[in-house]
């Protein structure tokens, strides 16, 4: 097994863009993999690194990555890391991560974690200007160590151990109650029916009517990637989500993610 493989979520290019640097350190050959495409088919990591890459969401693993992980296996010889981003801290999400693939009989060997610019308005507003600048400086400086410790298979335990009882607790409780809340989001009169909505959603929760506008199914995976790729900001999920800003990372372009969310429609 020459080759990498990185099985890849990322809901506003921020995982997706740490996952290019990994890529870029390890060389040649290295093959990222959009997890949406593998929803509810058998997959096995093959590579001779392989890398299972997402945000954190509600302290714990997104949906499409637990969805995800209950069909995936390595083959044994492949060494196994995980890689998660967060706005802030992910308390026990790597510990959660480990456990939900001890399950499946893979065992990781290096649980890494790198902050990105929050990207969930409900909580917090994306930043901007100044601020976003530093933040994303100060990832691609953290990212270089994190690049150097997978290229070299460094043994690195999760963190968080403290807390991944707290972490499994919130984001079970989280996933179940996710899809429904799709029934927030409307689009306003500023839509063009250019359909992205609809490309960028990993699940297919978005179907576009007879005038090309989006309405949801009630599948949501609390992503927001509809609110934030949006290339004219119709989508609002609440009376303040127009006054929020809208954030993708800023070395992903809206073409770099719609081709990225289109070819796993058709993996």
């Amino acid at each position: 097994m020459g080759m990498h493989q990185i099985y890849v979520y990322s809901g506003t290019g921020n995982t997706l863009r740490c996952a290019d640097r990994i890529a870029e350190a390890l060389g040649g050959g290295t093959e990222l993999i959009n997890m949406a495409g593998c929803l509810g088919k058998a997959t096995v990591g093959e590579g001779e690194t392989v890398g299972i890459a997402y945000p954190v969401h509600a302290f714990g693993a997104p949906l499409v990555v637990h969805r995800f992980l209950e069909t995936f296996s390595v083959s044994r010889e492949s060494w196994v890391y995980l890689f998660l981003t967060s706005g802030g801290m992910p308390l026990g999400t790597a510990v959660q991560g480990v456990r939900l693939l001890a399950k499946r009989g893979v065992r990781v060997r290096g649980a890494f974690h790198q902050r990105m610019p929050g990207n969930y308005p409900p909580v917090s507003n994306p930043p901007s200007g100044a601020k976003l600048e530093k933040i994303v400086a100060e990832a691609e400086q953290g990212l270089a160590a994190i690049c150097d410790a997978v290229r070299s298979r460094r043994e690195t335990p999760p963190s968080g151990g403290l807390f991944a009882w707290l972490s499994t607790f919130a984001n079970t409780h989280a996933m179940a109650q996710v899809g429904p809340k799709d029934r927030r989001y409307r689009a306003t009169d500023a839509c063009t029916a250019c359909g992205v909505c609809a490309t960028v959603c990993p699940v297919g929760d978005i179907a576009l009517d007879e005038r090309g506008r989006p309405r949801w199914l009630g599948a949501c995976t609390g992503c927001m990637a509809c609110f934030h790729w949006c290339p004219v900001k119709a989508i609002e999920y609440s009376a303040t989500s127009a006054s929020k800003n809208r954030y993708h990372h800023p070395a992903i372009s809206r073409e770099r993610y719609l081709a990225w969310s289109a070819a796993h429609r058709n993996a």
